[in-house]
């Protein structure tokens, strides 16, 4: 039996406290993703709701019910009839939109329609290696909106200088291209160049798990490779031949299923990281609940330093854990921010665990 808990907030919770009849929703529902139809219902009581405006609720469902790919998949809907329509979420709809996600989970493999590459400049254990993906895609980002046009732009003028160089010998072959004509023969077109985007602060593990999240707006942690476009270059993503035209050294599908290639797992903390630098707020949201759920006295500092100088809602988290928890932290005349000496916010950081530890005296 697999329990659900849930907690409803209310900022006026006398009203509801007093009146019940008053409150938004009286029933919870718990909805299998595929059989629908199997769904739990169990009333609310809004006498429950405590003095700080938290109402919390719970119901049960079979874990098999929910279980769907090895994960328990399911909705929780909040309504004030008892009876839940299945109508308003109709099945065929839960079905286009697993097809869909199939669908474009389907594209991010597919070699012959990805059309923008990223290759990484510091991850050392891949310098040679291009992940792929789709410009229409990626454009649905703001940032990589803005990084695909830069990346253009740039290929762009690359073309146009590489032709003002090739202007002179151009014309010293008019007279060899006028007798390709002549015998029907047409001029090999010069293949297109590659539009790449660099990535410099994270690895090609934590840039497939964003990219699978794109996608498929699920998380994935646990990379397998042979469901993404990679390739590896014999030397360079992009060679030039002798005669300055592009071509391309390419290797399709190096991390195949059956390849000695394996990608590390990513963290939650590293997926936080890359989803607040390429501005996916949903998946940035989701990732600071998994990394202030796990933080304790073994982390909450390296959190603190590696996580919260970037995002904010995490350093509050982890700021008030450590002047909360600043003895345990602290063995003997030991400094536990020593090994930060040298980061970049050394000294923000330490300024606001003071201010915030003299806050909580006052």
């Amino acid at each position: 039996m697999l329990l659900v808990k849930v907690e409803w907030y209310y900022p006026d919770y006398t009203r509801v406290r007093h009146d019940p009849e008053n409150g938004t929703y009286s029933y919870l529902h718990i909805v299998p993703f595929k059989n629908r139809e199997e769904s739990v219902t169990f009333p609310i009581s809004y006498k429950r709701v405590n003095s700080s405006g938290t109402l919390p609720f719970e119901g049960r469902i079979n874990a098999s019910r929910v279980l769907s790919e090895g994960k328990y998949r399911f909705d929780i809907i909040l309504s004030i009839d008892k009876s839940l329509e299945h109508r308003t979420i109709p099945k065929r709809l839960v079905t286009s939109l697993s097809t869909r996600r199939g669908m474009l989970l389907s594209l991010l493999k597919d070699v012959h329609s990805v059309d923008v590459c990223f290759v990484f400049t510091s991850d050392h254990s891949y310098p040679k290696v291009g992940l792929w993906a789709h410009r229409a895609v990626l454009s649905k980002i703001k940032v990589f909106e803005e990084l695909i046009l830069e990346a253009t732009k740039a290929l762009e003028a690359t073309k146009e200088s590489q032709a003002t160089k090739s202007a002179s010998s151009e014309r010293d072959q008019e007279s060899a291209d006028t007798s390709h004509q002549q015998t029907g023969k047409e001029k090999t077109p010069e293949e297109p160049s590659i539009l790449t985007i660099q990535v410099d602060k994270f690895p090609l593990a934590t840039m497939c798990s964003l990219l699978y999240y794109i996608y498929s707006g699920e998380v994935q942690l646990s990379i397998p490779s042979s469901q993404f476009a990679i390739s590896k270059a014999e030397s360079a993503i992009v060679l030039y031949d002798t005669n300055g035209k592009t071509r391309e050294s390419i290797r399709w599908d190096p991390l195949s299923a059956d390849s000695a290639w394996k990608l590390k797992d990513v963290s939650w903390e590293e997926l936080g990281l890359a989803a607040e630098h390429y501005g996916l707020a949903e998946l940035r949201t989701l990732c600071e609940k998994e990394i202030i759920e796990v933080m304790d006295e073994t982390n909450a500092i390296d959190i603190l330093f590696n996580v919260g100088y970037h995002i904010e809602a995490v350093k509050k988290k982890a700021l008030s854990f450590i002047v909360e928890h600043m003895e345990s932290l602290s063995v003997g005349n030991s400094n536990p921010f020593e090994r930060f000496r040298d980061h970049p916010g050394c000294h923000d950081m330490l300024v606001e665990v003071i201010l915030a530890k003299t806050a909580k005296k006052a």
